[in-house]
């Protein structure tokens, strides 16, 4: 029995070749490299995924911390008495108001900032300053 199949076999091998069309080729070739296109999207699809999964908990307490800040009033700033650095302060200042505006606070949380920024500005202004401020 192993004999008839061997001969079919080696018959079937000694015929000659079909000679496909080039465009075959062409379209089997794009077809393969679709294939190949689409498993790299999905790979990378699914790498951003695992990492955003692996991420989640390290974001967690950030988020927390957000989130239980959205809550809290703003605290008016109030320099400090004495000798103190104005441009410091007034930098401190700056960035609470940054802040305040990122996280979308209301106009009756950042006014009292802009009153203590408008009076730390004047403080700074020489006596000369002030009257051309004032004509403005």
């Amino acid at each position: 029995m192993t004999e008839p199949s061997t001969q079919v076999r080696n018959e079937l091998h000694a015929l000659p070749g079909i000679p496909l069309p080039e465009a075959l080729w062409q379209r089997v070739d794009s077809g393969r490299r679709q294939k190949m296109r689409r498993r790299k999207i999905l790979a990378g699809f699914a790498s951003l995924v695992l990492v955003a999964v692996m991420a989640t908990p390290l974001l967690v307490p950030l988020l927390a911390d957000f989130a239980g800040r959205q809550g809290e009033p703003l605290v008016a700033y109030q320099p400090a008495n004495g000798p103190h650095d104005i441009q410091a302060d007034l930098h401190a200042l700056d960035q609470a108001l940054q802040v305040a505006y990122d996280r979308g606070a209301s106009d009756a949380e950042v006014a009292p900032m802009w009153v203590a920024r408008e009076a730390l500005l004047t403080g700074v202004q020489s006596p000369r300053a002030a009257p051309r401020r004032n004509r403005i």
